[in-house]
């Protein structure tokens, strides 16, 4: 459905005769008294009849991956529906009833899911490949829907290095709000994942493979999994330490605890391959903040840290690269102060024990350690964005529930960088393209970074929602509800980095409007 479009007037200038549009005007007492922001839900001429018909009826989403193989050979696996279920496991694949594979065969799809797959499976006509073509290297699955359709299709596009694989999911019907959310959306999750086990498809001699061994602690979480996902499509070999097993999983899985040491030392031994780590390994940041807490995440990081140190201190040959994460939150609350890599860390009071605390025990742990490898890196990264991010899950349900205003005072500093942006730049700290920075702290971090009001407004303004601000009072009571730490939101800072403008990177995505037209 349409909503209402939105638009800011300043108090200041409906006193001076501004018209604003006719609706719903609010007064946030979050802005100053003589520019009070004044909502105008501009209700008259913006839903029209035509506008909410094509909204309800038709929605279509696409996803592309890098795969560096031979894009024919990669089309031989994606044009095979019968193979889908061996590396999409958003749903459980299709049952192809002839061995045609061309335009006309019947295929079912069988969605996941004991009440809709079950459903689905009983209810719904068979499905069948509305194209196929070889040498645009596409293929297409309609699916019919009551009064419309559900299309799938992939397509293999050559580029650069390999492949670039693109998924499109189209809907159209009045089911179209239904099943966008309970069928077409959960087939793009975990894509990454699905490439990279799509990638492993792919006949070995078509892969575009590379002597570099990455293994990856801490490989399993939002990051890590995607991370893992990027460096196998790259061609590199991957190994994960991770504290429990996934079936399905791409890349080999060592159990490790993050202290002791144990069989897990063998993830690191891949013969005649230069030899990488990325050290992601953590628990999760956004806790209640007690002492207890603290301590918890501390340790996470510092144990975990000196346990690969001491690992690798045993090998007997140095790594190629360490890159060592950590969080532009070491920073703490910095107000209105420009920081780049160069910048002090802050002290006494200043300090605050979940960020600086935690953050600079992390990296002292790696400084102290016997750390041998040729390049090391302190990877500080700022908030990451990207479909199915937890930070962006957490901010939608605010907008689409109408509670998607400033946070606070809204003149907090947001520092943030794109999912495709952080991938890129570590794989040029790994080697994998482009050319390396000199070994030391690097902020990942975009060039532009946002005040909390001036991104809240943009996430409203893409999902055309209204919005009302949570007053700090308000964000601390809720925090203590849920769990979670007020001072994550509440706080703030300008970090860029001075080493990635003078090496030269370039960002895909350097603001945050540019981020904005990538999310669904």
């Amino acid at each position: 459905m349409v909503a209402p479009q939105q638009s800011f007037c300043l108090a200041s200038q409906v006193e001076a005769g501004h018209q604003c549009p006719i609706g719903l005007r609010w007064n946030n007492s979050n802005f100053p008294a003589t520019d009070r922001a004044v909502l105008a839900l501009e209700f008259e001429g913006l839903i029209t009849l035509a506008a909410l018909k094509q909204n309800l009826a038709h929605w279509q989403r696409t996803e592309s991956y890098f795969l560096a193989a031979e894009p024919d050979a990669l089309f031989a696996v994606v044009g095979d529906l019968k193979q889908t279920g061996n590396w999409m496991k958003s749903f459980d694949g299709f049952m192809v009833h002839d061995n045609q594979r061309g335009v006309g065969s019947a295929v079912d799809l069988l969605p996941p899911g004991k009440v809709f797959g079950t459903l689905h499976r009983e209810t719904a006509p068979a499905g069948s490949i509305t194209r196929r073509n070889q040498q645009q290297r596409l293929v297409e699955f309609t699916q019919p829907q009551p009064g419309g359709a559900m299309v799938l299709r992939w397509a293999v596009q050559a580029v650069s290095g390999g492949s670039r694989l693109h998924f499109t999911v189209e809907l159209t019907g009045p089911g179209t709000a239904v099943f966008k959310h309970t069928v077409a959306n959960p087939l793009f999750d975990d894509f990454a994942i699905n490439c990279a086990r799509l990638y492993r498809q792919i006949p070995h001699m078509a892969r575009h493979r590379v002597q570099r061994h990455v293994v990856v602690a801490g490989g399993r979480g939002f990051l890590g999994r995607r991370l893992v996902a990027d460096l196998i499509c790259h061609g590199n070999s991957v190994v994960v330490l991770t504290r429990s097993h996934e079936d399905d999983f791409p890349a080999a899985q060592f159990l490790w605890d993050g202290v002791h040491q144990g069989p897990w030392k063998a993830a690191f031994i891949r013969e005649n391959y230069p030899v990488s780590l990325v050290n992601l390994a953590g628990e999760l940041v956004d806790k209640r903040n007690t002492e207890a807490n603290i301590e918890l995440l501390t340790a996470s990081r510092v144990q975990s840290t000196q346990a690969l140190a001491d690992a690798v201190a045993g090998l007997g040959f140095s790594l190629d690269t360490w890159v060592q994460s950590s969080t532009t939150a070491i920073y703490g609350d910095a107000g209105e102060r420009r920081i780049t890599e160069s910048s002090p860390l802050p002290t006494g009071p200043d300090a605050l024990p979940e960020m600086t605390g935690v953050a600079q025990a992390w990296e002292d742990a790696f400084a102290q350690a016997p750390v041998t490898a040729e390049n090391n890196y302190v990877l500080r990264t700022s908030l990451v964005f990207a479909d199915q991010a937890p930070l962006l899950k957490s901010l939608m349900m605010l907008v689409r529930t109408g509670l998607g205003g400033p946070i606070g005072d809204g003149q907090q500093w947001v520092s943030w960088i794109s999912l495709p942006d952080w991938l890129a730049l570590v794989r040029q700290l790994l080697g994998v393209e482009g050319t390396r920075p000199d070994p030391g702290v690097i902020n990942a971090a975009a060039p532009t970074p946002v005040r909390n009001a001036q991104m809240m407004q943009w996430l409203r303004q893409k999902y055309a929602m209204p919005g009302f601000g949570a007053p700090a009072a308000l964000v601390r009571v809720g925090a203590n509800v849920l769990g979670s730490n007020p001072r994550v939101a509440l706080t703030g800072r300008h970090v860029t980095s001075q080493v990635l403008t003078e090496h030269g990177f370039e960002f895909q995505q350097p603001t945050f409007e540019s981020l904005l037209t990538d999310l669904e």
